[in-house]
């Protein structure tokens, strides 16, 4: 399996009493290097009422049937052997909006 940054994978991290879809935010030398067993991922969830500050919306072209929230405001620690089902590329629109968005959010 192959891993590639901005990459929507799904998981069920510690906590989740589901799974979840991440959008892989890891440079590709670490999704690339087999012995660096985990990689950082923004969890999205369906959209529910009104965006949050914190959060890009997600759609048809970042390959979501249903609009959906990335939460831009907590990295996740993600087992690449665990990922599953993945879902193809961010798109880079929303690529450059989440970038912006977690600058913004955790002040960078």
């Amino acid at each position: 399996m192959r891993i590639h940054q901005w990459e929507v994978w799904k998981t069920q991290p510690a906590g989740f009493a589901a799974a979840h879809w991440f959008v892989i935010i890891s440079g590709q030398e670490r999704c690339d290097e087999p012995r660096q067993l985990m990689v950082n991922g923004l969890a999205c969830f369906t959209l529910r009422g009104l965006l949050r500050k914190s959060e890009v919306q997600l759609n048809g072209a970042d390959g979501f049937s249903t609009p959906t929230a990335c939460q831009c405001d907590y990295v996740y620690c993600l087992e690449k052997s665990k990922l599953h089902s993945g879902q193809g590329l961010v798109s880079w629109e929303r690529q450059q909006q989440i970038k912006s968005n977690v600058k913004a959010v955790l002040r960078l």
